[in-house]
């Protein structure tokens, strides 16, 4: 007799019956922690606004790409290319680093080695599909692969998911649609309307989860139709903090997601200094670590603090890494969690943000 689907919705365990714990390791030297990813090695993968480090296990920071310091928008080998604000990176099943370099436009390669190179967009900000340097972005943030190799982009500036083919480069839109603008809607393709997406996942089925963050939401996209629905949370005159099922829930301007083996969806609560998980069909979201007042305090799920939490990144072992706004570290949520089963997925966050959201202070595509 088929196992009861519903049985192993009842025994999946609520984060209330999951010993969490929080821990942290500093990376000093590097500044603001800006995107992460972890390899299949287990290396850490770290963007700062203008430099990509990798991490051994024994804490070894090494330069793979870019200044320490100086911006800009050029490809080459090593120290003698430049990037300008990172804002979410990927690493693909060759392990190279897959990157949106935000305030050029353009989506970025850098190999194992270090040599960097330009996959889509040439600087110029705009709303273009199209191969190559033909193919206009406006702040691309979040960024995802899958299995076949297709790179998934949150185009947050223009507001729609874009993808670009594996065969030929060609970058199309997926749903959204940057001509239209911003909204709120469910639907097919063009006919969908997010409003500053920021961050992307892939879950076991090949779907893709989206942090839509002025819509303080998480949204599902069909990568074989781009069809858009609704997962938990809802665009409201009033922002908020709810527990509870599918829209009932409320969010804060959602930034960084990721999820895990069992489909569970975490969620950076941002603006609510929280970490948040979305469990099983009925979208039942509670709070994993958290209380909502900011701070840089470890312990368990009751005492843990975050400030402003915006990156996700899933480690080889099922830790939950979390970078905090303005600090060089990362945060550590241990648990009960099974790894992806594809690693990497998306790691994304925003850099300084200033006001440009008629509904906030700030929003994740400016600096």
């Amino acid at each position: 007799m088929p196992a009861d689907p519903r049985a192993a919705e009842r025994d999946r365990p609520s984060i209330g019956e999951i010993d969490v714990r929080v821990t942290s390791f500093d990376l000093p030297g590097l500044g603001v922690i800006d995107c992460m990813a972890v390899t299949t090695d287990g290396t850490l993968v770290v963007c700062t606004i203008t430099a990509l480090y990798t991490v051994s296990r024994g804490g070894l920071k090494t330069l793979l790409a870019g200044h320490t310091t100086r911006a800009g928008f050029t490809d080459g080998k090593g120290g003698a290319a430049r990037f300008d604000g990172p804002g979410g990176i990927v690493v693909d099943s060759a392990g190279n680093v897959l990157m949106s370099d935000r305030n050029n436009h353009s989506l970025r390669k850098v190999t194992r080695t270090g040599a960097v190179s330009t996959l889509a967009g040439n600087g110029t900000r705009g709303y273009q599909d199209g191969v190559g340097d033909a193919a206009r972005f406006n702040r691309p943030l979040g960024i995802a692969v899958d299995a076949d190799g297709t790179i998934y982009v949150a185009d947050c500036g223009n507001s729609c998911v874009r993808q670009v083919a594996p065969d030929d480069g060609a970058v199309s839109t997926l749903a959204g649609d940057g001509k239209k603008g911003t909204g709120f809607a469910d639907g097919l393709g063009l006919t969908a309307r997010f409003y500053g997406p920021t961050a992307l996942a892939l879950d076991t089925h090949g779907n893709l989860l989206v942090s839509d963050s002025e819509n303080d939401s998480i949204r599902r996209v069909t990568t074989a139709e781009g069809r858009v629905t609704t997962v938990a949370g809802r665009r409201q005159s009033s922002r908020g903090f709810a527990d509870g099922e599918g829209v009932v829930a409320r969010f804060y301007s959602p930034i960084g997601i990721a999820v895990d083996g069992n489909n569970n969806i975490f969620v950076a609560d941002t603006l609510n200094n929280r970490i948040r998980m979305i469990v099983g069909a009925a979208a039942r979201v509670t709070t994993v670590v958290g209380s909502g007042q900011p701070g840089k305090v470890n312990g368990t799920s009751s005492t843990a603090r975050f400030n402003e939490p915006w990156a996700l990144a899933f480690d080889e072992r099922g830790r939950l890494l979390v970078a905090d706004n303005n600090q060089s570290c990362v945060r550590v949520l241990e648990a009960s969690l099974l790894p992806p089963r594809q690693i990497p997925a998306v790691r994304v966050l925003l850099l300084q943000v200033r006001a440009c959201s008629p509904r906030t202070q700030w929003c994740a595509c400016c600096r």
